[in-house]
């Protein structure tokens, strides 16, 4: 009887591995099976060269703040080698106005102003995290880059901009990723700390 136990407890463990094996197999959590649509529709893109950087990323984030300066020297240093590709991944359980200020973005990139407004939102980070509806800020923000207010203000709450954000929020979940900023070149995931380097590999 002890044998047979031990036995189904072998083969429920094995089915269990292989399970979960193949779900981080098929949904590309291997660290060298690059994944080939993980730049999805590359709504917005900075740059052209034949290496491809994408960030998942979060407005609120203070990490994801934090690698904003290195990471525009880093694009400079390469600039016309590669192209670097921004999806969104707010992570709303910890970061409330996250999901408004990815809706935000969208709103502007409607008026030709996704990057401009990108920096604004984590250059000020500190002055709209905390405020119990950022709309009104975020208003502001678009005013300063001579967009139409009032088309914002509409755009902002639309199917359209929800959907453009929901659709980033959804790669995030087939690919299994937990946290911002998530890095990945040519489709492959990275550490932002190994990214020049690998950089430096790939366009030799």
């Amino acid at each position: 009887m002890q044998i047979k136990t031990i036995m189904i407890f072998i083969a429920v463990t094995l089915g269990v591995l292989l399970g979960v094996g193949g779900l981080l197999y098929q949904f590309g959590a291997s660290a060298d099976k690059p994944i080939s649509d993980i730049a999805g529709e590359k709504k917005h893109v900075a740059g052209s060269g034949s290496v491809t950087i994408v960030e998942f990323s979060d407005f609120q984030c203070p990490a994801c703040l934090a690698v904003q300066e290195p990471l525009k020297q880093i694009l400079k240093k390469y600039e016309g080698k590669v192209e670097f590709v921004y999806r969104h991944f707010p992570l709303v359980s910890i970061h409330k106005n996250a999901m408004g200020a990815a809706q935000a973005s969208e709103a502007a990139a409607l008026q030709g102003k996704f990057w401009e407004f990108h920096d604004k939102l984590f250059e000020n980070q500190a002055e709209w995290s905390g405020l119990s509806d950022p709309k009104d800020k975020f208003g502001e923000y678009i005013a300063l880059l001579g967009a139409d207010i009032d088309k914002f203000k509409s755009d902002f709450g639309s199917q359209a901009v929800k959907d453009s954000v929901a659709v980033d929020i959804l790669a995030t979940t087939r690919y299994a990723l937990s946290g911002t900023p998530s890095f990945f070149v040519n489709g492959v995931k990275i550490e932002f700390g190994q990214l020049e380097n690998k950089l430096a590999i790939l366009t030799q």
